[in-house]
């Protein structure tokens, strides 16, 4: 038994964060810095016990599945944009199209694509400004929550048991 189970703790620690995410530490340390993230600190002093929910193990791994394709800056604008017109800041299941420096967020199931997308070209045309369209779809959440769970399966440094009852969803 951890020492986090002990105490009845039912977060990721950070070593587990890393692990789980597959993040650098670096990048976890940024993420809560420019306040993407914002994990749990328990006690006070030099060191603090820092623990991440599920839900925020889930967003990192979207974020860095978003991280392949666009810069961490540009997600910083979509979140921001999304906290202030009110919306759920999460990313792990919205659909983003990129054109050039400017994205777009798709709300529907998709079934309207090619006309989302014809409308996007007509626009960009009106403004002169043609350029290459990505459809940015993050992993659907079951298999960025699959993944999670291969990952820790596989970690030597997550106990898989205590993993399995921290989990806020099941592999599929």
């Amino acid at each position: 038994m951890t020492k986090e189970q002990d105490i009845g703790i039912s977060g990721f620690t950070r070593q587990e964060a890393l692990r789980l995410t597959q993040c650098t530490s670096s990048r976890l340390v940024y993420l809560e810095k420019v306040g993407l993230i914002n994990p749990t600190r328990i006690g006070s002093g030099r060191k603090p016990l820092v623990l991440f929910s599920w839900d925020q193990i889930v967003e990192i791994k979207a974020i860095r599945s978003l991280r392949k394709d666009i810069s961490l800056q540009t997600i910083r604008k979509i979140i921001d944009f999304l906290n202030q017109a009110g919306y759920d800041k999460g990313l792990k299941q919205k659909r983003l199209v990129v054109v050039n420096d400017d994205v777009f967020w798709v709300k529907s199931d998709l079934a309207d694509l090619g006309e989302c997308i014809e409308a996007l070209i007509v626009a960009s045309k009106k403004e002169g400004r043609v350029g290459q369209y990505v459809l940015l779809v993050i992993p659907p959440l079951v298999d960025i929550v699959n993944e999670i769970w291969e990952t820790a399966k596989q970690s030597n440094v997550i106990d898989f048991e205590s993993f399995k009852v921290r989990a806020k969803a099941q592999s599929a």
